[in-house]
C-alpha cells in the first residue's frame, strides 16, 4: 500500500469512528429543527412559540394540557384548584382559586418551590416596566393572594370579578424562582393591589425599584445566560444561530413523583438546531442529523412523503391545529386607514388558491379570529371571493386613481401625494409567506399597487411588529382549546410596544364587547358577545383571514411517542422513548 493509499485508509478509519461516536453520544437526543433563534427564554417576555416549546421544558407551570384529552392537568400543582364564587367578604361577587404545590418539587439547588414565588411571578408581570404586556391582560382579574399560615406550598387567589379563563391563566403560568430572578427582592416591597392601581401608575413607572428589577428583568442576561426553572431540563449551552441545547436533570425532583404523566421526561437531551434555510434543513432530515422537523413546508412534506426511503425512517403526521394564517394591516397608516382599502385587498388574495397549490389541501378557509370547531365561531359571515372587479370598484370609491398614468394608484392626503405602494414583511425562510407575498405582489400589480417584499429574520421582524414599522405583514397565531380571551390581540389597551393589538384595531364599541365577554359566564349571553365582535372584526377587515392549517412534522423511528397532538407543537418531546432494538 502507498503512501497515498494509506492516509486514504486512515482517513476513512477516522471519519468511520467519528460518525460511530456521534451516533452513540447522541443516541438518546432528540434533535428538532428550528428556522432562528428564539427572541429569548424568559417565560414573561419571550413571545415567539419556539421559544415556549423550549420553555415548556425547562419550567413548570401549576398545570398543563393533557396533549390527547386537550384538558387540565396537574403538572407542579398536586391537584386541580379549588374554585370558589364569593357570596359574601371583602370578595364578593369575585372568586378564588386554592392551589397547592408539590411537596416534592424543588429547584436546582434544592431550595422548595412555594407559594412565594409564584406571588413573586406575578408580581414581575404586573410590574409596569417589564416588557409583559402580551400577558398582563390574563392576570388583571388577580387582585391579592394569600399564603397558608401553616404550609408555605399552599396558597389562594382572590379576584373581584368572575374571570372566565382564571383557571386556565392561573395554572398555565410558568413559574420563577424569586431568589434567582430578584435576589435583592425588591418586588416585595409592593403589593399585587398596588401594582394593579391604575391610579398609581405614573408613580410606579418613576419608583427606582420598579425601574431597576424591570431593568434588570428585561435584560439579555435573563433572556439568554441565567435561565433557570423547576422543569426536567436545563439550559446546557446556546450558539446563536446554530444550537440550543436542554441537558436532563439528574436529579430532578419530578422523578420521585409516580404515576403523573405532566412529569414524564425520557430524553436524555433535547437539541435545537437553527437552520434558516429550509432546504438545508431537508438535506439534513434526509441525512439522519435530525429527529423532529415540524412546520415543513407543503411541498417538502409533500415530496418527503412520497420518498420510500425517507419513510422507511421517519413518521409523517398532519394533525389538526388551533392555529390560523393572516394578513396584518398597519391601520394606522392614513393610507391603510379606509376600511374600503382593507377590504379592496381582501378581494385581491384567493383563499382557495393558497390551500390548493401552496398547501396541497392541508389546511382549511377561516373567517375570522376564533377556530370553527368552537360552537361560538361566527360561521354566517360570507366568504370574502377573489375579485379584480370588486377591488378596483372599493379603491374607486376610497378616492384611489392613478392621476399620472404611472401605473400606480395616489391620493392626495393631508395636502400631500400619497403612492400606493407598499411593504410586506415575512420571517426569513418561511416559503409559505414568501410565496403568498409574491402572489399578492402579481395580482395588486393589475389593480395599481405596488407592494415590495421584505424578509427578516425572527428577532428583527419581531422589533419590526413592535414598533409598527411595516405596513402589511405575513404571520400567524398559534391558539389554545380554551374560550378565547379576545383582549390580547383586539382590545385598545393591547394596542403597545409590549402588547399583540399592533395592527391597531379596536373603538370603544369594540373594546366594551371584549370586557363583557370576560366576565360572562352563562355560555348563551357570551356566544353572543363573541358572534357580534367577529362581526365587527370582519366588517372592520385589520386582517385578512386566510386559512387554518394542518401540521406538517417528520419524527425519527428511533423513537416511540405518545403520538402527535392538536396542541402546539403537535407532539410532545418529553414522552420520545428509544425503541428497543
Amino acid at each position: 500500500m502507498n503512501l497515498k493509499n494509506y492516509l486514504c485508509f486512515l482517513l476513512l478509519i477516522v471519519v468511520f469512528t467519528s460518525n460511530v461516536l456521534y451516533a452513540q453520544s447522541n443516541k438518546n437526543t432528540v434533535r428538532i429543527w428550528e428556522i432562528s433563534d428564539p427572541y429569548g427564554l424568559n417565560p414573561l417576555t419571550s413571545y415567539s412559540a419556539s421559544a415556549k416549546y423550549m420553555m415548556d421544558n425547562i419550567f413548570c407551570t401549576l398545570l398543563d394540557y393533557d396533549p390527547q384529552t386537550i384538558k387540565l392537568r396537574p403538572q407542579l400543582a398536586v391537584a386541580l384548584p379549588l374554585v370558589k364564587e364569593l357570596e359574601e367578604g371583602e370578595y364578593a361577587g369575585g372568586m378564588s382559586l386554592t392551589y397547592e404545590i408539590h411537596p416534592k418539587a424543588r429547584w436546582d439547588d434544592g431550595k422548595p418551590v412555594t407559594a412565594q414565588d409564584y406571588i413573586f411571578t406575578i408580581k414581575a408581570m404586573k410590574n409596569p416596566k417589564v416588557y409583559a404586556g402580551v400577558l398582563r391582560q390574563y392576570y388583571e382579574f388577580i387582585d391579592k393572594i394569600e399564603t397558608d399560615a401553616e404550609n408555605p406550598k399552599k396558597f389562594t387567589i382572590y379576584s373581584k370579578e368572575i374571570y372566565f379563563l382564571a383557571e386556565t391563566a392561573s395554572g398555565t403560568l410558568h413559574v420563577l424562582p424569586q431568589h434567582i430572578y430578584d435576589e435583592d427582592g425588591l418586588m416585595n416591597k409592593f403589593s399585587i393591589q398596588e401594582l394593579n392601581d391604575l391610579d398609581n401608575q405614573e408613580g410606579l413607572l418613576d419608583n427606582e425599584d420598579i425601574l431597576e428589577f424591570a431593568t434588570r428583568f428585561n435584560s439579555k442576561k435573563f433572556e439568554q445566560e441565567t435561565v433557570v426553572g423547576c422543569g426536567p431540563y436545563a439550559l446546557e449551552d446556546w450558539i446563536s444561530n446554530d444550537k440550543i441545547i436542554l441537558t436532563r436533570k439528574k436529579k430532578w425532583w419530578g422523578d420521585r413523583v409516580k404515576k403523573q404523566a405532566a412529569l414524564v421526561a425520557y430524553p436524555d437531551k433535547i437539541e435545537h438546531v437553527i437552520i434558516p434555510d429550509p432546504n438545508n434543513a431537508i438535506i439534513e432530515l434526509k441525512a439522519g442529523n435530525l429527529d423532529v422537523a415540524r412546520s415543513l413546508s407543503p411541498v417538502n412534506y409533500m415530496e418527503l412523503k412520497e420518498d420510500s426511503e425517507f419513510t422507511k425512517q421517519y413518521e409523517l403526521h398532519t394533525p389538526d391545529q388551533f392555529a390560523y394564517y393572516y394578513i396584518g394591516f398597519n391601520t394606522k397608516d392614513p393610507r391603510l386607514a379606509d376600511k374600503r382599502v382593507r377590504r379592496a385587498f381582501a378581494h385581491l388574495v384567493s383563499v382557495d388558491w393558497i390551500i390548493d397549490s401552496m398547501y396541497y389541501d392541508l389546511a382549511s378557509p377561516v373567517s375570522g379570529p376564533i377556530h370553527p370547531s368552537k360552537d361560538y365561531c361566527n360561521k354566517d359571515l360570507s366568504k370574502i371571493v377573489f375579485s379584480l372587479d370588486k377591488a378596483k370598484e372599493l379603491l374607486k370609491e376610497a378616492g384611489w386613481k392613478d392621476t399620472d398614468n404611472d401605473g400606480v394608484l395616489d391620493k392626495i392626503i393631508d395636502g400631500e401625494k400619497q403612492s400606493f405602494e407598499f411593504t410586506f414583511q415575512y420571517n426569513q425562510g418561511n416559503l409559505v409567506r414568501k410565496s403568498i407575498g409574491l402572489e399578492l405582489q402579481k395580482v395588486a400589480k393589475e389593480v395599481g399597487i405596488k407592494i415590495e417584499l421584505q424578509a427578516f429574520e425572527w428577532t428583527i421582524f419581531l422589533d419590526n411588529v413592535k414598533k409598527r414599522e411595516f405596513d402589511l405583514l405575513c404571520l400567524a397565531w398559534v391558539q389554545s382549546p380554551d374560550l378565547d380571551d379576545m383582549r390580547q390581540i383586539w382590545h385598545r389597551e393591547s394596542d403597545t410596544p409590549d402588547g399583540s393589538n399592533r395592527v391597531g384595531f379596536g373603538n370603544a364599541k369594540s373594546d366594551k364587547i371584549i370586557d363583557k365577554i370576560r366576565v360572562t359566564l352563562d355560555p348563551e349571553k357570551r356566544k353572543e358577545l363573541y358572534l357580534k365582535i367577529q362581526e365587527i372584526i370582519y366588517e372592520e377587515q385589520p386582517y385578512i383571514f386566510l386559512f387554518i392549517p394542518k401540521g406538517r412534522i417528520a419524527i425519527s423511528k428511533r423513537f416511540e411517542h405518545a403520538g402527535t397532538s392538536a396542541l402546539r407543537p403537535g407532539y410532545n418531546v418529553r414522552s420520545f422513548k428509544l425503541r428497543k432494538k
